[in-house]
């Protein structure tokens, strides 16, 4: 049996390898997670284990590398997906919230320390030691955001083309940035950062995570009901099942996640959000495993090529 050449252009295997990354991305994410449960945290001779509330937490533990590499990762990949339709600008949408997830965790609830961190008061809070790496980092995310948002108007510009969403996705990341910065750094409401809002959402880094995963969760719901693109290979009978379900279980799965939060005091002790965020990420991931086979010898799938339309002639400039 001889096997055939792959014949497919650079583009086409940037395409493909991006989007299998971003799976590979939610394994090592849930495998650190899983390492730190059960082989750190688990008791010889002790029934079960004690898994921490959520994903967010295990960034006071040893599995903190990989917890921010991997949403850093998942941002550039994201962003690198860039393409020409709706499902495509809310992938670039939800790459501006994964960084901050990492960037200004989760606070630690009074009565549940974690890794031997603990909140002096009776309300969760972010200790100390770790209050300076926020600030830090905001004021780094604030600094790359502005810089890239000029650097792509520019080359934009230059390059007379016409990136559908751009300017959107420029302006989400653009207001993120410096709402975020205020609330960290203006003394009228940073004496509470990150918990700048009450009641709902509680915290930063909570809306930012919502953010995240409700894009995330709307891609494969609106990719599912998208046309086609003209040359994109059709979903098989199996595919179409597969994306009606995943749709779905991430709604159903996003509702749990708000539930969970607003009943958290009556759950106390039991990690439904925890629970919810890896359902979350292994339907996604699923779906995303599922489509990039759907899509594997599309010589133009619609997250590869953007629009090369030249743009409005600028005022003043030579002609090309």
């Amino acid at each position: 049996m001889f096997l055939a050449v792959d014949t497919a252009t650079t583009g086409q295997k940037t395409h493909r390898y991006l989007r299998l990354s971003l799976v590979f991305v939610v394994f090592a994410l849930l495998v650190s997670v899983a390492i730190e449960t059960v082989v750190v945290s688990w008791e010889p001779f002790a029934l079960g284990w004690d898994p921490l509330p959520s994903l967010s937490h295990y960034f006071y533990t040893s599995a903190r590398s990989v917890f921010v590499g991997t949403l850093i990762a998942a941002s550039l990949a994201l962003l690198a997906l860039s393409g020409r339709n709706r499902a495509t600008v809310l992938l670039d949408i939800s790459a501006i919230f994964a960084p901050l997830i990492a960037l200004i965790p989760t606070g630690i609830d009074a009565d549940r320390p974690v890794d031997a961190l603990s909140c002096p008061g009776e309300t969760e809070c972010i200790p100390a030691p770790y209050l300076g790496d926020v600030r830090a980092g905001v004021v780094a995310y604030l600094v790359v955001v502005l810089t890239v948002v000029v650097a792509m108007a520019v080359i934009r510009r230059t390059m007379r083309i016409r990136v559908p969403g751009a300017g959107l996705v420029s302006a989400i990341a653009v207001v993120t940035a410096v709402v975020i910065a205020v609330l960290a750094f203006v003394p009228a409401l940073n004496a509470d950062f990150p918990f700048n809002f009450w009641p709902f959402p509680s915290s930063i880094h909570f809306l930012v995570t919502l953010l995240f995963f409700g894009t995330f969760a709307a891609v494969p719901v609106l990719m599912s009901r998208e046309p086609l693109d003209e040359g994109e290979t059709p979903p098989s009978e199996r595919q179409k099942t597969v994306y009606r379900w995943v749709t779905r279980l991430m709604i159903a799965d996003l509702l749990l996640l708000v539930a969970a939060f607003v009943l958290r005091d009556q759950l106390r002790g039991f990690p439904v959000v925890l629970i919810g965020e890896v359902i979350a990420l292994c339907l996604f991931a699923w779906f995303w495993w599922v489509q990039t086979f759907q899509r594997w010898k599309n010589e133009d799938p619609p997250g590869l090529a953007v629009d090369l339309t030249p743009a409005e002639p600028v005022p003043g400039d030579p002609a090309p």
